[in-house]
């Protein structure tokens, strides 16, 4: 019994340390935990999608920022351009009915058309004399008849001349309609709505001026009655010979 103590005692070292050596092992071997992978997972999944959102963001961001930069005046010109004058005359080219009838010359400078010819075809048809007196000296009635005379031909001539605006304008804005829409972003129909502004303001520079030759050819009828008067009343006087 003696003798084989120390054997059963080896073995037991034996077992002790194979036992040791086995725990060692197993404590090496990777656990998973099934509700922290899931987690993960999901963190991850939400991280994709939050990074996917953040480039459509900046996709639409820069979409924007295209449709409402940019020069777009081309989606803006042609017909749109031309809504208030069709390409035509225009009154702030027209002469200085002032200055006629102020007694300056007769001008024919920024009518448009065929003015000038039907002006002078009207004048030659109506034979019109010089001057009322036939003096070479003018009398205060023959300036009075003188810029009666040019003043009509110069409203004859607006007249002639804005016929041909509004027949071109009015073709204009049929065709400037048809853009409308058209623009394929935010700025172009910006750049279109802002065209149309300045013409819609063309055209009431346009009234204006219109209103405003009516003002003077009702203004030289008073002028010619002034005169006229005048003229009657100088007639009236009595004046010793050689006074």
């Amino acid at each position: 019994m003696t003798r084989k103590l120390p054997a059963i005692l080896a073995i037991m070292a034996a077992a002790a340390t194979g036992l040791a050596t086995c725990q060692s092992a197993l404590a090496q071997v990777p656990v998973i935990d099934n509700a922290n992978l899931t987690q993960a997972q999901q963190t991850a999944s939400n991280t994709q999608q939050i990074l996917s959102t953040d480039q459509d963001i900046l996709s639409n961001v820069q979409k924007t920022l295209q449709a409402v930069t940019g020069d777009r005046s081309s989606l803006a010109q042609g017909s749109l351009a031309q809504m208030a004058l069709g390409g035509g005359f225009s009154m702030g080219q027209a002469p200085s009915l002032g200055s006629v009838i102020s007694g300056g010359p007769l001008s024919f400078a920024g009518l448009g058309g065929n003015s000038q010819s039907i002006i002078s075809t009207l004048i030659s048809g109506l034979q019109l004399v010089k001057s009322l007196s036939g003096q070479q000296t003018a009398l205060p009635a023959d300036q009075a008849y003188t810029n009666s005379s040019n003043v009509a031909a110069t409203i004859v001539g607006l007249i002639n001349s804005t016929q041909g605006t509004v027949k071109d304008a009015s073709t204009a804005y049929s065709t400037g309609a048809q853009q409308i829409g058209g623009s394929p972003d935010v700025k172009g129909s910006i750049d279109q709505n802002s065209q149309i502004q300045a013409q819609n303001g063309q055209s009431i520079v346009q009234l204006n001026g219109t209103v405003n030759t009516a003002a003077a050819a009702a203004n030289q009828a008073n002028l010619d009655r002034i005169a006229a008067m005048s003229a009657a009343a100088r007639a009236m006087q009595f004046k010793p010979y050689g006074q």
